[in-house]
Formats: structure tokens, C-alpha cells, sequence
């Protein structure tokens, strides 16, 4: 079990820091302490549903991100994903139009 609540603690430092959030931070958000999230991060906190769903919501993951640990995504994916949630509609409407050009003018290359 404590293997498990290691790997989870693992996945939610590596998505904390591909979105540029310090413990403290995140705590904030998620609105516990970042003593409690340092020891979630290290597998010694244990972690109720509804910490993990705040810790996911701070992060804007879905919580399932938090527990699929064999299939995490790359840290810069995450890192887009954060930055993207962040935005309002329509500066994304934006942001998504220019990646699609970028890819485009990539695949021409």
C-alpha cells in the first residue's frame, strides 16, 4: 500500500512542478496545509478521496491523472495543459489557432 500512496505522492510533485507551483502554492489551492502536501508527496501522508480531488482541481488534472501513474504524460504536456486552463475562452480560441498554424508550418518544413 505504501508503495501506492508513494507513486501517487511522485506523480503530484512532477505535475506540481511542470506547472511552476512551489509546495506552498499548491497548498494554497488546494487548501491544506504544505507540510501535509510535502508528506503526500513523499508517500508518508495518507490521502483521502477528497484531498486528492482538491489536489487535482489545484492542478487543474483530472484526478485520474493523479492515479494513472504507469501512463503519465510528459511534464511539458502537463505544463501546456496548466498554462492553457489558465487562459480565458477567448485568448485560448488565440493560443489554439497559432498551434495549429505552428504544426502546420512544422509539417511543411
Amino acid at each position: 500500500m505504501n508503495e501506492a500512496f508513494e507513486k501517487i505522492g511522485s506523480r503530484i510533485r512532477e505535475l506540481r512542478k511542470a506547472c511552476g507551483l512551489s509546495q506552498q502554492s499548491l497548498a494554497e489551492k488546494a487548501g491544506i496545509s504544505y507540510k501535509y502536501l510535502g508528506e503526500v508527496e513523499r508517500g508518508v501522508g495518507k490521502l483521502s478521496v477528497r484531498v486528492l480531488l482538491q489536489i487535482a482541481g489545484a492542478l487543474r488534472a483530472d484526478a485520474s491523472e493523479l492515479l494513472d501513474v504507469e501512463r503519465s504524460e510528459s511534464a511539458n504536456l502537463s505544463r501546456a495543459k496548466y498554462i492553457l486552463s489558465e487562459l480565458p475562452e477567448r485568448e485560448l480560441a488565440v493560443v489554439l489557432d497559432m498551434m495549429e498554424s505552428l504544426k502546420r508550418h512544422l509539417n511543411d518544413s
